[in-house]
C-alpha cells in the first residue's frame, strides 16, 4: 500500500476493493468446526478464553475478563516474545487472585493455533489493524465468541467481509471494543434527547486532543519497554517481523519504532480518526439513533509528531443529512481533551470524558441537568453475554456502522476529495 497523503482517490479506492475482493474469495485457512458457538456455557460453567495479539490493549482485555469469576485464559499469541513473557506474568497473577492456579497458558506465534485449540471458548482479537480481519473471519468459523478491539476494520471491504462472516454464525456473541457503550448514564442522556427536550440538533462538535510532544508519546520503544522489560533490546529481541507486515504490500525492512507506534502508520492503521475518533463518534451515533453518514471532507498534517505518517492535528467534517459532525484530533496540546458536544435548538448536551451535562439554551448559569460518569465493564458485559446469550452492548453490526464516518474520512484526507457514501451498493466514491 503506498503510503503518502496524496494518493490518487482512483489508486486508494482501487487497492481497497481488491482488498475486499480477496477476502471474499474466502478464508485462506481451512475452515473450522464451529464449536463454542454451539454450546451455552451455564453460570458455573469456566470460560476460556485466548488472547490474539497480546499487547497492551489486548493483554487489558483479557486481564479485565479474567477478573469476572470463573474466566480464565489459557492462550496467548503475540509475533513478540517479550509480549508473551509480559503477558503471562501479569495473567497468572490475575487468575491467582480469583482462585485458579495451575492453569497451563500455551504460547504460540501463529493465530491459527489457538483457534484450533477446542479447549477455547472466545478469543479477544487486539492485533494492530492491519490485522483484524483474518483471524476475525477465522474465529467466526471456528465458532469462537470474539472481543474484537477498536477500530473494527482496517478498511470499509474488510469490515464489510467481517460482517458477513459475523453473520453466518447466528450463536456467537461479539462485542466490539467501543466501551463506552457499557457507561450506563448514557441511557439517561438518550432518553432526554428521545423526549425532544434537547430540540432539533443541526451540529454535533467531537474532538480527542492530547499532547505526545510536550508529554511522553506511550507508543514509542522507549514507552513500550519501560512499561513492560525495562532492559529490553531491539537489538537482540526476538519480533516476527515478516508475519507482522505479512498483510501488507509495502514491505520495510524492521523498525521498532514502526512496530511499537503502528497506529501512526499507513501501512498499519488509519492514525487519529479511526483509533480514537470512532470512540466519541460512536457515541454520538448512540445518542442521535444511529445515523448513516452521507458524505465527508478532511484536512490536517503532520505538525509537531514528526515520525508520524498519519495526521497529528486532523479535522473531519461528516455530513449526515440532518446535521453535520465535526471531528477534530489534535495530539499537540491536551487542553480539551475527549469529547462531543451536541447542539440542539432548544439546549446543548456536553460529554468531556464520560461526564455529561445539559446546558439550557442562553443560560450557562448551571447544568440544567447532569449525569456524571456511571462506569461500566465492557468486557464483563461480553463475559455476561456469553453466558446468557443475549446481545452485546456494543454488537458486531456497531464495528462497522460507528467505524464508517472515520473511515470515509481517511479516504477523504488521502484523496484531497470529498468522498460520499452509497448506502444501497455499501460503496464510497
Amino acid at each position: 500500500m503506498a503510503s503518502p497523503k496524496n494518493l490518487s482517490r482512483r489508486d486508494f479506492l482501487s487497492a481497497t476493493t481488491r482488498t475486499a475482493a480477496g477476502l471474499a474469495a474466502g478464508s485462506m485457512f481451512a475452515a473450522r468446526t464451529a464449536r463454542a458457538a454451539t454450546r451455552r456455557i451455564g453460570a458455573n460453567d469456566r470460560i476460556v478464553l485466548g488472547i490474539i495479539g497480546s499487547g497492551g490493549q489486548g493483554l487489558h482485555d483479557a486481564n479485565t475478563a479474567c477478573r469476572a469469576d470463573n474466566v480464565v485464559c489459557a492462550a496467548i499469541n503475540d509475533v513478540a516474545e517479550f509480549r508473551l513473557d509480559y503477558a503471562e506474568k501479569v495473567l497468572n497473577a490475575t487468575m491467582a487472585s480469583k482462585g485458579h492456579t495451575g492453569v497451563k497458558i500455551n504460547r504460540y506465534n501463529d493465530y491459527r493455533r489457538v483457534l484450533d485449540d477446542k479447549d477455547i471458548d472466545a478469543v479477544v482479537i487486539a492485533t494492530p489493524d492491519h490485522w483484524h480481519s483474518k483471524p476475525f473471519i477465522a474465529a467466526c468459523e471456528a465458532g469462537k465468541h470474539i472481543y474484537q478491539e477498536k477500530p473494527f476494520s482496517f478498511t470499509i471491504e474488510e469490515g464489510e467481509a467481517m460482517l458477513a462472516a459475523a453473520k453466518k454464525q447466528k450463536g456467537l456473541t461479539i462485542q466490539i471494543g467501543t466501551q463506552r457503550r457499557s457507561q450506563m448514564n448514557y441511557l439517561q442522556a438518550k432518553q432526554f434527547i428521545d423526549e425532544g427536550k434537547l430540540g432539533d440538533i443541526h451540529f454535533v462538535r467531537a474532538y480527542d486532543c492530547r499532547n505526545y510532544i510536550a508529554a511522553e508519546d506511550p507508543f514509542t520503544p522507549e514507552s513500550v519497554a519501560k512499561r513492560t522489560q525495562p532492559d529490553l533490546n531491539w537489538n537482540t529481541t526476538r519480533i516476527d517481523w515478516e508475519q507482522f507486515q505479512a498483510p501488507c504490500k509495502h514491505k520495510v525492512s524492521f523498525d521498532p519504532l514502526r512496530y511499537t507506534a503502528w497506529r501512526w502508520y499507513w501501512d498499519y492503521a488509519g492514525g487519529l480518526v479511526t483509533d480514537v475518533g470512532v470512540h466519541v463518534i460512536d457515541n454520538v451515533h448512540w445518542l442521535l439513533g444511529e445515523p448513516v453518514p452521507k458524505s465527508a471532507v478532511c484536512n490536517g498534517g503532520v505538525y509537531g509528531v514528526k515520525y508520524w505518517e498519519t495526521p497529528d492535528v486532523v479535522n473531519a467534517i461528516i455530513d449526515y443529512g440532518t446535521f453535520s459532525l465535526s471531528f477534530t484530533g489534535n495530539f499537540t496540546n491536551g487542553f480539551e481533551g475527549d469529547g462531543f458536544i451536541l447542539y440542539g435548538t432548544k439546549g446543548t448536551m456536553e460529554v468531556r470524558g464520560n461526564d455529561i451535562k445539559v446546558w439550557a439554551e442562553g443560560d450557562r448559569s448551571k447544568p440544567a441537568a447532569h449525569w456524571p460518569n456511571q462506569h461500566g465493564v465492557h468486557q464483563h458485559n461480553w463475559i455476561e453475554c456469553i453466558r446468557s446469550g443475549k446481545q452485546t452492548n456494543a454488537p458486531v453490526e456497531l464495528g462497522v456502522s460507528s467505524l464508517l464516518p472515520s473511515h470515509l474520512s481517511n479516504l477523504a484526507y488521502r484523496s484531497g476529495k470529498r468522498i460520499t457514501w452509497d448506502p444501497v451498493a455499501r460503496k464510497a466514491s
